[in-house]
């Protein structure tokens, strides 16, 4: 609830400190008078409303404090003495303005890193910003409410390179704001600021800009020019109706994202021109009516793409989409939406398609705008289990996929029959999977060693069956689970997931980088690369257990379940050998009996 002198009083060495999480109030005004050395302070997570002004002078080397997520409507003046300030963070507060006052010069001078979204700040004036500031390279005032921004305000920061100003709806993005970050910038952040055109900003060293839940009809090919060095362009999100032109001027482009416009058709000549070496590419949730197959062929150097399984399309098929593209390593892979859609006969003059490529009930619409045309919800592409969509040989360097989406509540046992890799990681984000279907991982294609993470949001996961075919890694025709990540999930914890215990042993035993085999003795008896030895440390295996909890044993842990509720005879080593030991035993008790 509070901290005095006397709670540090005997700890004049201590350098970090963690409070977070608590329900700390106030602090006496001497609290670190003891506690001269320390650097590293999180206050985060607490209840705090004001700080002494004294506070942090007797912490002659304090670095790093983190007091977000409190209740902080003010800072004192000079709260910040000393120097060697490095960062700060002040987000999710009720700051009304950047707290420029409460830092010292000697302060100020030392500091990088400055986080204050999710505050009620409503403009930035250059007061705000002063010449103090000259080592600032990070600042976010994401998610405030800003209206407005002075000329060339952030003129004062002369090493500025990642600027955050999204989601500040109201925000007008003047083209002076930027000056004097002209040969500084590298990143900016402009998604939901309610841009219906991009101003012309001159950031020739900017490497990635981020314009997603924007307004934006197109995007001017004077962008190109002004950025030239741009990397990773974020366009997502607004109402582009098709692949804008100026991508194909940045030659320097090696991420795109195109997710969430209306776009609805993509050709050969839709990324003709764009930089041959992009090597990211997310063509996610578009309004697709045409997919040709050689869209993507003037890409061959892609190395991640996140797609949505367009099912609608009558011959949608992602293998063959992908049939020239050898360098793929990653694939995430979107289940379809569901958005409003109009009657509107126009739309369909737009779209290039052949009937064959069409939906049966129509176009989607291009514009969200028109009041006065009917709407209804249907979904642009029907449920799929991806048995169709993934029909095929996928490259042969893939080697992690991602299944998500809500819409996804079953998948196919054959979908990832043509791996041709010897490894994959499979990851489920987001999904209403129950569970991986019985046979899944009996047809794997050529994979050996599987790695799973179902971490993030999959709330009907209640069955995990048991991936291992093989006794070890890189056996042939067999499978080997090297990984199994689930922290958060809500399992029904029976013997169907007690297999976990025994495969932790042997996982030990194989991949962990603590077993005792050695690299050539393991390369020798796999008769393989040993692309997994030494790589994991097992022991943060027990706190993925710790964090998994069993709905159906009263939300124990599913260590604590193993260990104590489970007896499904998977503690034995020979628990995978059950028939061969019973006719092991048959033939020992016959010819005992005869021999008797």
């Amino acid at each position: 609830m509070n901290a005095t002198r006397d709670v540090f009083g005997n700890m004049p060495h201590l350098q970090w400190l963690d409070l977070s999480h608590n329900y700390i109030k106030e602090f006496d005004f001497d609290g670190f008078k003891n506690t001269k050395n320390l650097q590293v302070l999180y206050l985060s997570h607490n209840r705090l409303v004001d700080l002494p002004p004294d506070l942090f002078r007797p912490v002659r080397y304090l670095r790093i404090i983190d007091l977000q997520h409190n209740h902080l409507r003010s800072l004192p003046d000079n709260l910040f003495y000393n120097g060697g300030l490095e960062k700060i963070d002040l987000s999710h507060n009720n700051l009304l303005k950047i707290p420029a006052s409460s830092m010292s010069s000697l302060a100020a001078l030392s500091m990088c890193e400055l986080r204050m979204s999710h505050n009620f700040i409503a403009t930035i004036h250059g007061m705000d910003l002063s010449n103090k500031f000259r080592s600032l390279r990070f600042l976010d005032v994401s998610n405030n409410h800003l209206l407005r921004i002075d000329d060339a305000v952030f003129a004062t920061l002369p090493k500025l390179a990642i600027l955050d100003l999204s989601h500040n709806r109201d925000l007008k993005v003047m083209e002076k704001s930027f000056m004097g970050l002209e040969n500084t910038l590298l990143k900016l952040g402009l998604e939901n600021v309610s841009l219906s055109t991009v101003p012309e900003m001159k950031l020739k060293m900017l490497r990635e800009i981020r314009l997603r839940y924007n307004e934006l009809p197109s995007i001017p090919q004077d962008m190109a020019t002004n950025m030239s060095n741009i990397r990773v362009l974020d366009i997502s999100y607004n109402d582009l109706t098709n692949v804008p032109l100026m991508t194909q001027m940045l030659t320097r482009l090696e991420k795109l994202i195109l997710s969430g416009n209306p776009i609805t058709s993509l050709n050969n000549n839709s990324f003709e021109g764009v930089n041959e070496n992009l090597e990211m590419l997310d063509i996610s949730n578009l309004r697709l009516h045409y997919f040709e197959y050689g869209s993507l062929e003037s890409l061959p150097n892609l190395r991640s793409l996140k797609i949505t399984a367009y099912s609608h399309l009558r011959h949608f098929n992602i293998p063959d989409l992908l049939r020239h593209h050898h360098n793929i390593r990653e694939l995430w892979i979107e289940a379809p939406e569901m958005r409003e859609r109009r009657d509107d006969s126009s739309s369909s003059s737009s779209s290039s398609s052949s009937s064959a490529e069409r939906t049966s009930s129509g176009n989607p619409s291009i514009s969200t705008k028109d009041k006065q045309k009917e709407r209804e919800r249907v979904p642009m592409g029907t449920p799929t289990d991806l048995e169709r969509e993934l029909k095929g040989y996928l490259p042969s360097k893939l080697t992690n996929i991602t299944f998500s989406g809500p819409q996804f509540t079953t998948l196919g046992e054959k979908i990832l029959k043509g791996l041709r890799t010897p490894y994959i990681y499979i990851h489920l984000y987001n999904t209403s999977l129950a569970g991986f279907p019985a046979n899944f991982f009996k047809f794997m294609g050529r994979v050996r060693n599987i790695s799973i993470d179902i971490r993030y949001n999959n709330p009907l996961m209640k069955q995990i069956p048991n991936p291992n075919t093989g006794m070890v890694p890189y056996l042939p025709h067999s499978v080997f689970l090297t990984d199994l990540k689930m922290w958060g999930a809500d399992l029904n914890c029976d013997c169907n997931v007690g297999w976990i215990e025994f495969w932790q042993r042997k996982r030990r035993q194989y991949v962990c980088s603590s077993q005792t085999w050695t690299d050539t003795i393991f390369r020798s008896f796999m008769n393989a690369p040993c692309q997994i030895y030494g790589r994991y440390n097992c022991y943060e295996e027990d706190d993925d257990l710790r964090e998994t909890q069993c709905s159906n044993k009263g939300s124990k842990s599913l260590m604590e379940v193993i260990k104590s509720d489970l007896e499904c005879g998977w503690d034995s080593a020979t628990s995978l050998h059950v028939p061969t030991m019973t006719i092991f035993v048959g033939i020992f008790l016959t010819t005992v009996a005869l021999i008797m």
